[in-house]
């Protein structure tokens, strides 16, 4: 089979540390790259046809010890389910960006971070309102910029999740697996399902049953607390 050897690629070799790329007889290497490699000092080597396995980095280390710990926190429907895993290592690694060095083994761990504390042996949790930042759930889609935070998640012991939702001037399909109450704190949010739209102000409160193939969105900008059974919302999936 030939490699192709694109301006592109040769860019992302420098950048990972690479100083050689093959350029033997299965390999095709376009004139742009060509002049690329001469501009960054990366060498064709006309003897080799494969190209060399990227270096491992740090962040790839840290990648796999966060990923090792997600797995071992969640439940065995949920660690069996690609996309869903997927799902919680890019809100974790969201959380991530916006977290100290010295709390990122404890927010990964979380899996999904919740925010909060819990006092004492009550099990009562305190989530203090100007604590929470959100992150961006990937759920909605990488060209949407929708925040979530967790606040209360099964791994505070609880049956329900809870947590706050924000963005604006956008909708996205999501069929739920778990029942949701949602309570507006501001703006509009809408919820289309089969041809109808319900749209909740400030002050309301919404009911999604089980099994509902939903649209979420907002032509405005919505903030709104949720409320999920069981904790692991995460079985919801993007409707097609």
């Amino acid at each position: 089979m030939k490699i192709l050897i694109s301006a592109e690629t040769v860019r992302q070799a420098r950048s990972s540390g690479q100083t050689c790329l093959p350029a033997g007889k299965n390999v095709l290497i376009t004139p742009e790259a060509r002049g690329v490699a001469d501009q960054l000092g990366i060498r064709l080597d006309p003897d080799s046809n494969e190209l060399p396995a990227p270096p491992i980095t740090q962040d790839d280390t840290q990648m796999a010890s966060i990923r090792a710990a997600v797995l071992a926190k969640l439940p065995a429907d949920v660690a069996c389910r690609p996309e869903l895993v997927e799902q919680i290592m890019s809100r974790v690694c969201s959380a991530q960006k916006n977290t100290s060095p010295a709390t990122l083994s404890q927010t990964a761990t979380s899996a999904p971070a919740a925010q909060g504390s819990v006092a004492g042996a009550t099990g009562i949790k305190l989530v203090k309102g100007a604590d929470v930042h959100l992150g961006v759930f990937p759920g909605a889609g990488t060209d949407k910029q929708v925040g979530i935070a967790d606040v209360i998640t099964a791994a505070d012991g609880a049956p329900i999740a809870a947590g706050f939702m924000a963005w604006s001037q956008c909708f996205f399909p999501w069929t739920l697996d778990y029942d949701e109450i949602d309570l507006v704190l501001e703006g509009e949010l809408h919820i289309r399902c089969n041809g109808q739209t319900h749209i909740g102000k400030s002050g309301d409160v919404l009911y999604i049953p089980k099994g509902s193939a939903i649209e979420f969105g907002t032509p405005s900008a919505v903030r709104f607390f949720y409320v999920t059974y069981p904790a692991n919302w995460q079985g919801g999936v993007v409707s097609t």
